[in-house]
């Protein structure tokens, strides 16, 4: 909702600009026809988030189409310049380079081609319709990185998380090998008791049977509580899911998922390490997440179209990817991870219903392709 306020607000902003700009020129010229550009062009803003190459082209066309109508001049940098920052801000920085460099070379070239000062149309505004547009991209940068530190300061807080709990999780594993240990050492010293003593003092049998039968109940009831614990920890919710995928479109990545098969934990984590791999090395914008079931497996792939490079193989890329091939292993599965084309893959095979029978599980169904899809999720077994 703050989006699309924000998108309308942008998009009067331009519309009004324009008009306000066209008014002071008009005299004889143009008309209703200015004002109906203002606000074709402002009009345009509202789909910059989606289609932030297209409202480029389309903003750009329309600027030429302004002047070969003989409407008053507007300049070139500030009709182009909310569409140069949208499509900056969503990723696309060599489509904005490439559409302000085209915006501002032919109008440089017909305002010559007139007969204009050169000194004053190239020397002194052109210089300035070139600073507003760089600085319009460079605004639009600037976001697209915040976007981004801040996505991996909130993986970093769930990464400090998940440490804690595996911290936890192998401190509790100590304590049950060692209390276990114990009992099942005090369980083994008294049954070797009552064998010896079994035809010479019954009442000593009876004696150490109790002492092997009171350590047993106690390494179970030790045992249960461990079980009980481990099993109170959350499976992935649907609200996880929406939250992952919103943090991904939240650092400028267009995503596409599609999570048709029931979203087990181990499926769900290796997603998650594997986008948060994407955020911290990535130079694309897209993100494509698949989860599918084929036969007996589960088929877990994440792709992005950025290019590899030095940085994707990286020391600390490495890291992640151990790290995503070892807790694949460690569940029996298969992972692989290396170029795809011109972009990155990460893909991994696990067996399916690792969890167990009726151990919730998440599933979901995406209905749209683009970085403001819905995503339709629901919550329980498959039936």
């Amino acid at each position: 909702m703050t989006e699309r306020l924000v998108d309308i607000a942008v998009a009067a902003s331009v519309a009004t600009v324009l008009a306000l700009i066209a008014s002071a020129e008009l005299g004889t010229q143009g008309g209703p026809r200015a004002y109906l550009g203002a606000v074709a062009l402002g009009a345009l803003m509202l789909g910059r988030r989606r289609w932030p190459r297209t409202v480029l082209v389309l903003t750009v066309l329309g600027l030429f189409t302004w002047y070969a109508g003989g409407l008053p001049p507007i300049g070139v940098a500030v009709p182009v310049a909310a569409a140069l920052y949208s499509a900056a801000e969503t990723g696309h920085r060599r489509a904005a380079i490439a559409g302000a460099l085209i915006a501002l070379g032919v109008s440089v070239g017909f305002r010559l081609r007139e007969g204009q000062d050169f000194g004053y149309v190239v020397l002194y505004d052109g210089t300035a319709h070139l600073a507003l547009m760089g600085a319009a991209i460079a605004l639009g940068e600037l976001v697209l990185a915040r976007r981004r530190i801040a996505a991996l300061t909130a993986r970093q807080i769930d990464w400090e998380a998940e440490r804690r709990v595996h911290e936890h999780n192998r401190e509790l594993s100590r304590e049950l090998h060692d209390s276990i240990g114990h009992a099942l050492t005090v369980a083994a010293i008294q049954a070797n008791v009552a064998r010896q003593e079994a035809t010479r003092r019954p009442e000593a049998t009876v004696d150490a049977l109790g002492h092997v039968t009171r350590a047993l109940s106690t390494a179970l009831e030790e045992l249960r509580a461990t079980v009980r614990g481990l099993r109170a920890l959350p499976p992935p919710s649907p609200g996880d899911v929406e939250a992952l995928l919103k943090t991904v479109r939240a650092a400028g990545f267009q995503v596409r998922a599609d999570l048709g098969a029931e979203l087990e934990p181990a499926a769900y984590a290796l997603v998650r390490e594997a986008v948060t791999n994407v955020l911290r090395h990535s130079n694309g914008t897209r993100v494509d997440i698949t989860v599918r079931e084929s036969g007996d497996e589960l088929l877990v792939l994440v792709d992005d179209d950025g290019t590899p490079n030095s940085a994707t193989t990286s020391s600390s890329a490495g890291a992640g990817l151990a790290g995503l091939r070892e807790r694949a292993a460690a569940l029996g599965g298969r992972f692989e991870a290396g170029p795809n084309g011109p972009g990155w893959r990460v893909s991994a095979t696990l067996p399916s219903g690792r969890s167990g029978p009726g151990t919730p599980r998440t599933r979901v169904v995406t209905s749209g392709a683009d970085r403001a899809g819905s995503d339709h999720i629901e919550s329980g077994p498959r039936r």
